[in-house]
């Protein structure tokens, strides 16, 4: 007579008591309703009964989802958003089906149409104007793109250049037009300037370079306005509605090289010139901390390469790839003994070792992390 296998020996499974103890280890205290709710939120898998221990059916979930926990319960930290939290996960690496980040994306492209709609009524009713007048619409816009351009402290339009008030309320009011609700926009050079320095990316991105590239933003700057054909809104919406999962995995690299790398890079740049925005670079510079962004980034980029900008984007994401192991580097002086650090420098110009010095204090300070969960 044969002894009964223990369903939990020999395998790389799962109980719901180990998971909860990952979860506590991760500095994060849960409860089995809350591992209840991460399944029906497709966040985790569900488990499999593998055998009884008595009378006692035994679940286990796959290898792995310990670290799909732990990387979740990080990201909840910022955001409790399950659509996020689920494009994230897929990003990251984790076994999300195609099919419930495509429907993450559609939901969360409608409820900001629904509202930038209820903005832009609001104000309509706001400035007593009737909703049936022609240019009450028109009107709110622009008083909304006013109030927006006015706003300080906690922002989401930074003043990274400096434009009249007058051109950067117009500028705002002409990007809720183009990116917001997707409006064709004939812009002139003035209005496309005006618009690059609000954003933050002029004059610096059309001025200056790093090593022997040219500058990094070129042609018109009324070009920005013809974007709402390919990353305007409405238009990222009806991308999401007819992607392919072949079509999300294509963009995937993609947008965690924008996501992950970019900020990064950005923040480098900064570091080892000593001056912000050097490159006009720097609205990226936050982007890994607003777990948001991915769902604007991936079916953006979805959208970009179905319009055939395959070579421009693998450029950049090669281009990207090898900032982690530069920051990486960077990481590894700060370990070093301070003597041998010193003898290194010794017969460096003070430039460089002003520069060194400055990659270890952001290194100390965390602005060289990637900012994101380890992918699995």
């Amino acid at each position: 007579m044969t002894t009964p296998k223990d369903p939990l020996d020999g395998t790389a499974e799962l109980d719901s008591t180990a998971l909860l103890k990952a979860a506590s280890e991760a500095g994060s205290a849960i409860s089995d309703r809350m591992l209840e709710t991460f399944r029906s939120q497709h966040l985790l898998p569900r488990p499999r009964r593998t055998g009884y221990r008595g009378r006692t059916p035994v679940w286990l979930y796959p290898s792995g989802t310990d670290q799909q926990l732990a990387c979740l319960l990080r990201w909840r930290s910022q955001t409790k958003d399950p659509d996020v939290l689920r494009v994230l996960l897929w990003l990251d690496g984790f076994p999300i089906e195609a099919a419930d980040v495509r429907d993450a994306l559609a939901r969360y492209m409608g409820r900001m149409s629904q509202l930038i709609e209820q903005a832009v009524q609001g104000e309509v009713r706001e400035l007593g104007l009737s909703p049936e007048d022609p240019g009450a619409r028109s009107q709110a816009i622009d008083q909304l793109a006013r109030t927006m351009a006015a706003k300080r402290g906690a922002t989401p339009i930074p003043r990274r250049s400096r434009v009249r008030a007058d051109d950067r309320a117009h500028a705002v009011a002409l990007l809720i037009r183009v990116f917001g609700l997707g409006e064709t926009v004939e812009g002139t050079p003035a209005e496309g300037d005006a618009a690059e320095r609000v954003l933050g990316i002029a004059p610096n991105g059309r001025r200056r370079a790093i090593a022997d590239t040219g500058p990094w933003l070129t042609g018109p700057p009324e070009e920005l306005f013809s974007a709402a054909d390919i990353v305007g809104l409405p238009r990222l919406h009806a991308t999401v509605a007819d992607a392919s999962d072949n079509d999300l995995e294509t963009a995937r690299q993609t947008v965690v090289a924008l996501f992950r790398h970019l900020p990064l890079a950005a923040r480098m740049v900064s570091v080892i010139t000593g001056q912000d925005n050097y490159t006009g670079l720097a609205p990226m510079e936050q982007i890994a901390t607003q777990p948001e962004a991915v769902m604007w980034l991936l079916p953006a980029v979805t959208a970009m390469f179905k319009a055939g900008w395959d070579e421009n984007l693998n450029t950049v994401t090669a281009a990207l790839q090898p900032f982690p192991e530069l920051a990486a580097r960077a990481q590894a002086i700060t370990e070093m003994p301070a003597a041998t650090i010193e003898a290194n420098l010794a017969h460096q110009p003070p430039e460089v070792r002003e520069r060194v010095q400055r990659i270890i204090n952001a290194a100390i300070d965390g602005k060289l992390d990637v900012n994101q969960p380890e992918t699995p």
